[in-house]
């Protein structure tokens, strides 16, 4: 099954997304032994992912967002983390190649490029560790004079994980579109899994 949801804003997006997930997501036990309810290829498109970033509701505040998880897209320092999205978008492998760097170059000298594209998964590494990204295919794509990004995740915590991914996607977006003299525009999620854990249920079932 696929599903879709055209959102004005994240707070939009992920008012619907929890609500549909809470009202006719499948239950099922992860890998982990933790009870989730879940819908496969979920796909969200932010039209304006830099209004009303943060939901009424969200157990995070914007400060925190910005601090934590934008911090880690953007930083190519992994921090003493086993990873970081920054870390494999701007450092990857051996080589510690730049993959933003090189998304800026291909828009700058194409913006009709259906190339500019940056992964995070690392088969060498991400096949034998425990910790592994959930963000795994970033691609930017120029349309009307403004660059969107397009992101497919494996698996995401759309209650608790979602609206922080949309809002570090944002930052990310941001820097590319001001490095490249363009607009930002929108921001597309492509949930693989598309769950909420059993431990936020009751919250999720107020939203």
């Amino acid at each position: 099954m696929a599903f879709f949801i055209r959102a004005a804003t994240p707070a939009d997006g992920w008012k619907r997304v929890v609500r549909y997930i809470m009202g006719h997501g499948r239950e099922r036990v992860d890998e982990r032994g933790l009870l989730t309810r879940w819908l496969d290829n979920l796909m969200v498109c932010v039209r304006d992912p830099f209004t009303e970033r943060v939901p009424e509701g969200y157990p995070f505040s914007e400060r925190v967002l910005r601090e934590r998880y934008a911090t880690q897209i953007l930083d190519p320092n992994p921090m003493g983390f086993d990873y970081t999205y920054g870390e494999r978008l701007m450092s990857w492998g051996q080589e510690a190649i730049d993959q933003i760097d090189y998304v800026i170059r291909k828009l700058s000298q194409s913006p009709n490029s259906r190339r500019a594209v940056a992964t995070t998964w690392d088969p060498r590494r991400d096949t034998v560790n425990d910790e592994v990204p959930c963000l795994n295919h970033f691609v930017f794509m120029v349309r009307d004079g403004a660059v969107d990004l397009s992101v497919m995740i494996r698996s995401n915590d759309m209650y608790g994980a979602w609206p922080a991914n949309v809002f570090a996607l944002g930052e990310l977006l941001s820097r590319v579109a001001t490095e490249t003299g363009l607009d930002r525009g929108t921001v597309t999620t492509l949930s693989v899994n598309a769950h909420i854990y059993e431990h936020d249920w009751e919250r999720a079932s107020m939203v």
